[in-house]
């Protein structure tokens, strides 16, 4: 799991820099929030890559998955 730090996003324009900064080097995601309510996140560029090809992994295992369920059985 991703460690995470939960701020208002009116705060993301008073502290960018900082928060981007703690985002680089902490690798700690940020979730930004209005009303209390998650709206969206800052992740390093490290984590998002990770996550991409994680998710290119997934992707492929299942749709191989799905594939082989969907070939008309040989008889």
């Amino acid at each position: 799991m991703i460690n995470t730090n939960i701020i208002p996003a009116r705060n993301l324009q008073k502290s960018y820099k900082s928060i981007i900064e703690e985002v680089k080097n902490k690798k700690q995601a940020v979730v930004l929030t209005t009303n209390n309510q998650p709206q969206a996140a800052i992740v390093s560029l490290e984590d998002l890559e990770k996550l991409h090809i994680e998710f290119q992994e997934l992707h492929q295992k299942y749709a191989s998955e799905i594939k082989r369920r969907q070939k008309p059985a040989q008889e």
